[in-house]
């Protein structure tokens, strides 16, 4: 992941670590975790950096490597995101659980599926929070964690995303398939694949 200035480079590694590097490839600072880290997120004002590891947390870092919470689910941590504000983070979880979180590492709200949770996304105007998971599903959410929408696939939902205006989301499963859906829940498109 690059920062939002563009001047530092966040990469995740199965080594147990994420690191920080300048654009020279020089090393800024080192990032531990207990297992392999799965991805790694700036926050909008680029201050601080969220990791997702195998090690059941999410922490958030400075950029000078220093450690500022630590976010804990019962299993491996997939991946995370920042809200468009950088006040809330949501991570996504195998413990079939996406959970949302303030900066300073209290959780706010949990969003539950059936299965694993692969993916997360807060939409433009971070009002609504979209996760993708095995249990065949992406859910849209509201920050309170109330389920606003279901939307179903024959398979896996292994990502989403939200259009730059918010008003569409687009969902990506094994069953061949990406769809197009409107905040209501409503299929608009069916993307198909061999």
């Amino acid at each position: 992941a690059f920062s939002p200035d563009g001047k530092t480079i966040a990469t995740a590694s199965g080594d147990k670590t994420a690191k920080l590097w300048n654009l020279q490839g020089k090393e800024l600072a080192t990032l531990k975790h207990n297992d392999s880290v799965r991805n790694v997120a700036f926050s909008p004002d680029g201050k601080t950096i969220a990791t997702a590891s195998d090690d059941k947390t999410a922490k958030l870092w400075n950029l000078q490597g220093k450690e500022l919470a630590i976010l804990k689910h019962n299993e491996l941590v997939y991946n995370v995101a920042f809200s468009p504000d950088g006040k809330t983070i949501a991570t996504a979880s195998w413990d079939g659980t996406a959970k949302l979180w303030n900066l300073q590492g209290k959780e706010i709200a949990i969003l539950k599926h059936n299965e694993f949770v692969n993916n997360v996304a807060f939409s433009p105007d971070g009002k609504i929070i979209a996760t993708a998971s095995y249990d065949k599903t992406a859910k849209l959410w509201n920050l309170q964690g109330k389920e606003i929408a279901t939307l179903k696939h024959n398979e896996f939902v292994n990502n989403v995303a939200f259009s730059p205006d918010g008003k569409i989301i687009a969902t990506a499963s094994y069953d061949k398939t990406a769809k197009l859906w409107n905040l209501q829940g409503k299929e608009i498109a069916t993307l198909k694949h061999n």
